[in-house]
């Protein structure tokens, strides 16, 4: 039984299918004022979720910087930088990271560091 459950999962469906977008609700309608953008996510099956996809070709990004952040359980972020940089390389990506048990403190660091 735990075996099917985890194939019925919201990551196992979403990640088995690469085509997938799942739906956002909302859209930004500023986006045009960022010249950064941090995209943060889990990590699924060792890279971003297919929605972080939807949101990716949901808007304009040339011109400005974009940079990844996750949190996992144990993968690294380094497939997923690499997957994001592949899909859309035309964009201006800086080094992700990692933020499992950061401090307030380091995140703000990093933030005032990737301006």
């Amino acid at each position: 039984m735990e075996q099917f459950e985890e194939q019925l999962s919201r990551s196992s469906v979403e990640m088995q299918d690469k085509k997938s977008r799942p739906a956002i609700t909302g859209k930004l309608t500023n986006m045009k004022d960022y010249d950064v953008v941090y995209v943060g996510f889990p990590i699924w099956w060792y890279t971003c979720p297919t929605i972080i996809n939807t949101f990716m070709e949901a808007y304009d990004f040339n011109g400005k910087t974009v940079i990844p952040f996750a949190t996992s359980g144990g993968s690294s972020i380094k497939k997923a930088c690499t997957d994001l940089k592949a899909a859309y390389s035309n964009l201006n990506w800086k080094e992700g990271i990692l933020l499992n048990r950061t401090s307030k403190t380091d995140m703000q660091k990093w933030v005032e560091n990737n301006k």
